[in-house]
């Protein structure tokens, strides 16, 4: 499956990893049901990791309409959700770059962040060393990193 997302409630955060190739139907299906889920809770920041993706087949529509449903679930929070993006690389940084201009220019209430491994994102997010035992083993490869 392109897309993985697991619920993270002792850290109040979604975990959602790509791989292989993602399309516009894996990401809004996949997406949509994560914020349909019960242990999920409006507000819960969010960490993408993206080092597995082999190919983003999302263009400027479909990231529009992806950005269109973020406002519509994020948009009337109090406050603006943290969003990480770990591992942009040559694939993903395309897709990255339209996402983050779309977040900014419809003024949707996300934080986002673009980091290069798991130390920086649980530095962005103030999350102690301990958290990364929450992460796939994959994370842990940067340990010594913190």
């Amino acid at each position: 499956m392109p897309v993985s997302l697991t619920i993270i409630p002792e850290l109040d955060l979604v975990h959602i990893v790509y791989s292989g190739r993602v399309t516009p139907q894996e990401l809004f299906v996949e997406t949509q049901a994560c914020y349909q889920r019960p242990d999920y809770q409006p507000g819960m920041s969010e960490v993408s990791d993206f080092f597995r993706v082999t190919s983003f087949e999302i263009g400027y529509d479909e990231m529009h309409k992806f950005t269109t449903r973020s406002n519509e679930t994020h948009g009337s929070l109090d406050s603006p959700i943290d969003i990480c993006l770990v591992g942009s690389t040559k694939v993903s940084e395309p897709a990255i770059l339209m996402y983050e201009g779309l977040i900014a220019a419809k003024n949707i209430p996300i934080r986002l962040h673009v980091v290069p491994g798991y130390p920086e994102m649980l530095a962005t997010l103030n999350l102690p060393e301990e958290c990364l035992k929450y992460f796939p083993d994959f994370g842990h490869q940067e340990r010594h990193l913190l």
